[in-house]
């Protein structure tokens, strides 16, 4: 490490940053250590995902320069809905994956090279770690969980996945810096643990409500499906509940609104940490990037979690110990039938405690910083 620390950097830096696609709480969480960064020091970025450019424009802001490259920088999971996913076509695309021969990823090692970048950061992209080891450059990993130990329980059924595991953790096991985001699912000796990482708010909880047309006297209730839409079963007895605003995600266009639910689109206009804040509760599937910005607004949280899925006992542990939550099945979020529930649930909220907390983006561009300095 001594040997990157010395290296004379210059005035301006330049990251390679490698984000995982699946689901959008990676995106998220590096969007929010990304803008902590460059507050403090002048730093480039040329970002690799298969995130949509408009994403990062979104989540970084105007005032943020950076420059996009389209690519498949990870596999995860291959999703057959928000709540499924197959091993079979997961394995069969890590297998082609991992030869790291494609011609992007040529295109990608050279873009790094002539950019002169200072360092690979990744979330939790395999891709951008193996580039930075090819080109002698320092890689820096912010997880919560990495691919090799999300597979570990599916190898006794598919044996097949053995080496890739290894494959992996080989790859992981070489950072340089690894910073291991709350809550994390397998501490490991060298890592450095910070608090939960979540985007920053932009305007006041009334803002949001006001811009919605929502009334302050109602229940506003947020669901999500971590990115994925699916369209849910509105039960007849929600849409008689006209004290009650339902948010739903949608592939619609622009926001739509039918009686007492707002559809939105995955590409919308509103900051999704403010409409977390403004919500009396958040309802859906539990991913990194929900729970953080649950956990730093103090909004409570219904949350249902992928029994398959490795890093949710952990995301439940925490939730139950660190906000107000509760749990309901996939069936009940997708009928609808928490509404009382979630009513409930919202007279136990502790808005305003987010002031308290030390947020994990800070404490990440802090080390970020110093390590490539």
């Amino acid at each position: 490490m001594s040997s990157y620390l010395d290296r004379d950097l210059g005035k301006v830096l330049s990251l390679a940053v490698f984000v995982s696609d699946h689901g959008f709480g990676h995106g998220t969480r590096i969007c929010a250590v990304i803008r902590e960064i460059k507050k403090r020091t002048s730093c480039t970025f040329e970002i690799f995902s298969g995130l949509p450019e408009w994403f990062f424009k979104q989540n970084l802001g105007s005032d943020l320069s950076f420059n996009y490259h389209e690519i498949k920088s990870d596999v995860g999971l291959i999703q057959r809905g928000p709540f499924k996913h197959s091993i079979k076509a997961t394995i069969r695309s890590l297998d082609e994956f991992l030869e790291f021969d494609s011609t992007e990823i040529i295109d990608a090692q050279n873009i790094i090279s002539k950019m002169n970048c200072n360092a690979v950061l990744a979330d939790i992209s395999p891709l951008g770690i193996h580039l930075a080891k090819k080109l002698s450059i320092p890689s820096i990993l912010v997880e919560n969980f990495t691919w090799d130990w999300i597979y570990q329980p599916y190898s006794e059924r598919h044996p097949e996945i053995r080496s890739i595991i290894s494959f992996l953790s080989e790859i992981y096991e070489s950072v340089d810096l690894l910073i291991q985001a709350t809550p994390f699912c397998n501490k490991k000796k060298h890592g450095i643990s910070i608090p939960p990482i979540s985007r920053s708010l932009k305007i006041k909880p009334h803002l949001v409500r006001s811009k919605l047309n929502i009334p302050k006297e109602s229940h506003m209730f947020l669901m999500t499906t971590g990115g994925i839409t699916q369209e849910l079963q509105i039960d007849s007895d929600c849409v008689e509940k006209m004290n009650c605003i339902f948010l739903q995600s949608s592939d619609q266009k622009e926001i739509k609104r039918i009686g007492n639910i707002i559809y939105l689109p995955t590409k919308s206009p509103h900051h999704y940490p403010d409409l977390v804040n403004a919500s009396d509760v958040v309802v859906g599937k539990v991913g990194y990037g929900t729970l953080a910005e649950c956990w730093a607004t103090g909004t409570p949280l219904l949350g249902c979690y992928r029994e398959d899925f490795r890093e949710s006992s952990t995301l439940k542990a925490y939730a139950e110990k660190n906000l107000i939550s509760e749990e309901i099945t996939m069936n009940a979020f997708e009928h609808m039938t928490w509404v009382e529930q979630a009513i409930n649930i919202s007279n136990r909220s502790d808005k305003g405690t987010h002031q308290l907390k030390i947020n994990g983006r800070s404490t990440a561009a802090d080390l970020i910083v110093e390590f490539i300095n």
